[in-house]
């Protein structure tokens, strides 16, 4: 029986390994996630940042990666930009959309994340809550 439950830990830490690293998400994780990153996004909407701007990118369905590549980037400014107790909606957004990036993902006709056109936050805030809204669909 001792080599049934050596057996058992190691299928169990298999799974679990699986699960931390990267296992591609389900359609009920992915839809939590993007919910979950909609209303934190909702929380920094009345940020008061008019001083900085971000590169706010718009681009097509094909361009998903580097579009969300960019936005978490620029959140990444707002963040260093933030007093630490006002961090914990960029951190929890951050986390929540990392698993749907694709490091492998190339299409020579997305746009740089610098090409994009620089705005306020409150469009930039605008244009994310939008994207991760059609990510929903």
């Amino acid at each position: 029986t001792m080599c049934k439950v050596l057996i058992f830990g190691c299928v169990a830490a298999v799974i679990l390994m699986s699960a931390a690293y990267g296992a591609p998400l389900n359609k009920i994780q992915k839809a939590a996630r993007l919910e979950a990153s909609i209303s934190d996004l909702g929380l920094l909407k009345d940020i008061d940042n008019n001083f900085l701007d971000f590169y706010t990118p718009n681009d097509r369905q094909e361009c998903n990666y580097t579009t969300l590549a960019c936005f978490l980037k620029e959140l990444e400014v707002l963040k260093q930009d933030l007093e630490e107790d006002k961090q914990r909606p960029v951190i929890n957004i951050k986390k929540n959309l990392e698993d749907f990036m694709d490091p492998n993902f190339s299409n020579p006709t997305c746009k740089k994340c610098e090409a994009n056109e620089k705005k306020k936050f409150p469009e930039f805030h605008q244009e994310m809550t939008r994207f991760l809204q059609s990510m929903q669909k």
